[in-house]
């Protein structure tokens, strides 16, 4: 059974590993390119008045220049548009110099009557994802740095009434949470764009107030879309696979802002940019730098020369350069509805339903004719690199006439596509829709460079197919061929442009797949080089989070098939789709193959951090074991055989079910709003569209295995200190047993004073020292004596949950440090109460140091401890804060009833009467 235990732990930890190690390197190479400054950045700081450096001696205000511009910003007369970075979580004010940079270079480059000035907070490189202590402060200081810069346009010509807010990571939340400051003026903001920011909450929330300051700016935003916050657009941006810190899921902004006022989505499918951006990377990436810096100048009013307070206008720029770009690389405000054809440039018609023009350059304009009134054919997709705005529109021609002379423009349905800076853009149009028209005409003006222009008709029946991807048990009925060839196999033939295929299958998140394209039997090309390539494109409908591949002809395209979020309850937009755009002149095959690391790592990537939460449950289950062989036989059974006993799903996950179905009823609902019971966390899974029926089992049976793993490595590790410390302090110091009890009381006491008066986290560090130094001495008493092996075996447990008090408190101790040398103590520790409780609880337990005497009767506490395993897995899953609390209240039953038994010792009875 022991072999099989640990054969099941070393399993979980290869899952979790395997998982993490995915996450971290499975993605696309980093494909951002540098932005490069041309003269040294320079920041000049902005002051502020006594009071403000009293109160905010931390944080400072600086305004972006380089060479002759910061001379000249360093006179504080400034004329421009403001515009305010906002760094996130231990970010520098210093990444703001990408998006400054190119804004400088594009005035100097295209001479426009505005130029923007770049200013950048300094919030002293806080942990401010991780700790949310220092939240309000930051949100009320960049209130101040907002009223400060407007005062610096006194002289210019026509001063800004706004400031655009550029936030990165937990910047961005800063910049929406300035609207729930009572005294801020909302039109100062109209708007805000936000780099990797998890507006959806913390990712992983490790204190309560972190969540609770999300949590009321999203219910702010929620209830005041249409009313003081309706005049304000804002811009999210995820960085998709390659961000191992803010999964895309968390940066939407659906169920905060109206899909009018906003615009969400992942930089892998930002046209022009098609990249994956780590948390760091957003800030710098050239493509993501180049597409936000022309949003900007495309929003900006010429007669102003500010922002435009058009929301509509700002709203359609913000959708053509992050979305749906119809290839002008400016907005396009308007498209001109018709277009007047040139009489003396004759139109080409083309009878094939399949063409292509490819010509390395163009001396003339062409006007190519499709007609489109054809059996057999419903649909038509055309592909350009042509650069012009106007490339092609639909006419009908009269009777006697040989071309039209005028046609209805179609170039505003183009949608950029790949490869970067090609031009490159498709058009799909249903012929229904041009009932009236009978050509469509490609126009392909005259042009030094490469231009290809292809065309295909087809009926939708032969080209949009429904494709059911091979599930769990196929893909194992295969194996190995399902994960190392191929799992299904679809040939696509020659003399066709374009395939859609509708994806059923993958309906969870851990379902993850991927598809290659592989070029066969290709005609042989006059002039290669000519022909761009092939293109893959996986839609997802309900998010805008399409991810692209392109290759070469000679080259294997893959795409990885895998969720960036869950679809979201009750919503369903359609389902997910291939789409394939591939050359005419090759026959191809789509290799779908099962991807078990992207599973492995879909797993960690979105259940991972709900782990502790179960890990400390099977603790607490191994605990009461532990309690209630202590109170039966007065002695103290390891854990590991303890949790092998008393941890199995079936005796709390019914339980925890049951639990969620009675609280989720309505009336039971509206009975805890009465009593103000927290959110529970299933329902956080529920809207993010990633809660799974067998995920609590799953959840459950990865924990046993993590903590039996955990439990068995560290006591190795304290068996080799023990023995080592152990020999070492009995030849130096010998017998140290009287003085180090005396240590142990002042540090105690020390550890109280620092929890409740400096930071919690220290308090928390020195306890857990004590209890470390105490499992070493009865590790290596524990040699020769059973009762003092019962007794490491007990205080491992409390070590263990201390340890992950510790771990959760981890943020809270590197901010205190942080911000030593402007106070010892520090301000707003959000784990003050928790923390005293629980070192005072561990102290009780360490001094008076009687966890075994017989007949000590700990069975009062066990459901109580039940109890509180039951309320971890409702509320503290993903709100990781509510742990300690749970660990605390345990520790508190144990120190009391410990401390009753000093009061009260119980009597001592014999075997047979412990029986009875």
């Amino acid at each position: 059974m022991a072999v099989v235990s640990a054969g099941f732990a070393v399993l979980c930890v290869g899952i979790l590993v395997y998982g993490v190690l995915d996450i971290l390197t499975n993605f696309e190479e980093n494909k951002c390119e540098m932005t490069f400054m041309f003269e040294m950045p320079e920041y000049v700081n902005i002051p502020f008045g006594d009071e403000v450096k009293k109160t905010y001696p931390r944080y400072g205000l600086y305004v972006y220049g380089e060479g002759d511009y910061a001379r000249y910003v360093s006179d504080m007369n400034l004329q421009g548009v403001p515009v305010l970075f906002i760094p996130g979580n231990a970010g520098s004010h210093k990444q703001a110099r990408s998006l400054a940079s190119v804004a400088l270079r594009r005035v100097e480059e295209k001479k426009p009557n505005f130029h923007f000035n770049y200013f950048t907070v300094d919030l002293n490189e806080e942990m401010m994802g991780l700790y949310g202590g220092t939240l309000q402060d930051q949100t009320e200081f960049v209130h101040l740095c907002m009223t400060k810069i407007l005062t610096l346009y006194g002289e210019a010509p026509s001063p800004p009434s706004s400031v655009i807010l550029v936030g990165h990571s937990m910047g961005g939340n800063i910049a929406r949470a300035l609207f729930t400051l009572p005294d801020f003026d909302p039109s100062l903001v109209s708007v805000i764009i936000t780099q990797a920011t998890p507006h959806q909450g913390p990712v992983i929330p490790f204190d309560m107030k972190l969540s609770t300051f999300m949590t009321t700016v999203n219910n702010y935003w929620v209830d005041h879309s249409n009313s003081s916050l309706s005049h304000v657009t804002i811009v999210s941006t995820g960085g998709g696979h390659r961000d191992v810190l803010v999964r895309n899921s968390f940066t939407s902004l659906k169920g905060i802002v109206d899909e009018s006022n906003g615009v969400y989505t992942s930089t892998m499918s930002v046209p022009n940019a098609w990249v994956s951006t780590d948390h760091l990377c957003a800030v710098w990436c050239r493509q993501m730098v180049l597409a936000t810096t022309r949003a900007l100048f495309d929003i900006i009013d010429p007669k102003t020369s500010q922002v435009s307070t058009d929301k509509t206008l700002r709203m359609n720029v913000f959708r053509h350069h992050f979305l749906s770009h119809s290839g002008t690389l400016q907005y396009t405000k308007q498209f001109q509805r018709e277009i007047t054809l040139n009489s003396a440039i004759k139109w080409v018609e083309k009878t094939e339903k399949l063409w292509e023009f490819a010509r390395a350059k163009v001396h003339k304009t062409h006007y190519i004719a499709v007609p489109i009134r054809r059996d057999g054919v419903d649909s038509l997709v055309a592909i350009s690199d042509v650069l012009t705005k106007d490339w092609i529109c639909a006419c009908k021609l009269k009777e006697g006439e040989k071309q039209c002379k005028k046609c209805t423009n179609l170039s505003d349905r183009g949608q950029l596509v790949p490869p970067s800076n090609s031009g490159r853009k498709v058009v799909h149009l249903a012929l229904s829709e041009l009932a009236d028209m009978t050509h469509v005409i490609l126009i392909v003006p005259e042009s030094f460079d490469k231009v290809e222009v292809m065309v295909d008709l087809y009926n939708q029946g032969e080209r949009h197919l429904a494709y059911r991807m091979p599930g769990f048990i196929d893909i194992m009925m295969t194996y190995p061929e399902s994960i190392t060839k191929s799992a299904s196999t679809l040939t696509l033939y020659n003399d066709t442009l374009f395939y859609s295929l509708t994806l059923q299958g993958i309906d969870t998140l851990l379902k993850a797949y991927r598809v290659y394209l592989r070029p066969k039997n290709c005609i042989k090309q006059s002039s290669p080089e000519l022909h761009t390539g092939s293109m893959m494109m996986f839609h997802v409908p309900w998010s805008n989070e399409d991810t692209y591949s392109f290759n070469r002809n000679d080259q294997v395209g893959s795409l990885a098939l895998k969720l960036q979020s869950g679809m979201p309850m009750n919503e369903n937009d359609g389902d997910l789709e291939l789409r394939v755009y591939i050359d005419p002149s090759c026959t191809y095959q789509l290799d779908f193959v099962a991807a078990p690391s992207d599973m492995l790592g879909q797993l960690v990537r979105f259940y991972g951090p709900l782990l502790p939460a179960y890990m400390v449950a099977v603790l607490l289950l191994g605990l009461i074991q532990q309690l209630f062989i202590i109170t039966r036989d007065g002695s103290c059974p390891s854990i590991l055989d303890a949790i092998a006993a008393n941890a199995q799903p079936f005796k709390l996950i019914p339980v925890v079910m049951l639990c969620l179905g009675l609280l989720q009823h309505p009336s039971i609902q509206e009975a805890s709003r009465v009593v103000r019971l927290p959110e529970l966390d299933i329902l956080f899974l529920n809207n993010q569209g990633i809660n799974l029926r067998f995920l609590p089992i799953l959840l459950f049976f990865i924990s046993v295995g993590l903590v039996n793993f955990q439990c068995f490595v560290i006591t190795k590790v304290l068996a080799v200190v023990s023995t080592v410390a152990g020999v070492l302090f009995t030849r130096l110091l010998g017998n140290m047993e009287s003085l180090w009890r005396n240590v142990e009381i002042f540090l105690v006491g020390f550890a109280i004073v620092n929890s409740a008066v400096i930071c919690s986290s220290l308090g928390i560090l020195i306890i857990y020292f004590v209890i470390f130094i105490k499992l070493l001495t009865l590790k290596y008493q524990s040699r020769g004596s059973v009762g003092e092996l019962s007794r490491f075996h007990f205080y491992f447990s409390v070590y263990l949950l201390w340890l992950w008090i510790l771990v959760i408190s981890v943020p809270v101790l590197i901010t205190w440090a942080k911000n030593t040398k402007y106070s010892v103590l520090l301000y707003g520790d959000p784990n003050l109460v928790p923390a005293t409780l629980g070192v005072i609880a561990v102290g009780t337990i360490i001094l008076l140091d009687n966890p075994l005497p017989q007949r000590i009767n700990y069975r009062m506490w066990y459901f109580l401890i039940y109890g509180g395993a039951v309320v971890m897995l409702l509320y503290g899953t993903v709100s990781l804060f509510r742990v300690p609390y749970i660990i605390v209240f345990t520790l508190s039953l144990i120190a009391i009833c410990q401390a009753m038994c000093r009061i009260n010792p119980p009597k001592q009875t014999s075997p047979n009467d412990i029986n009875q």
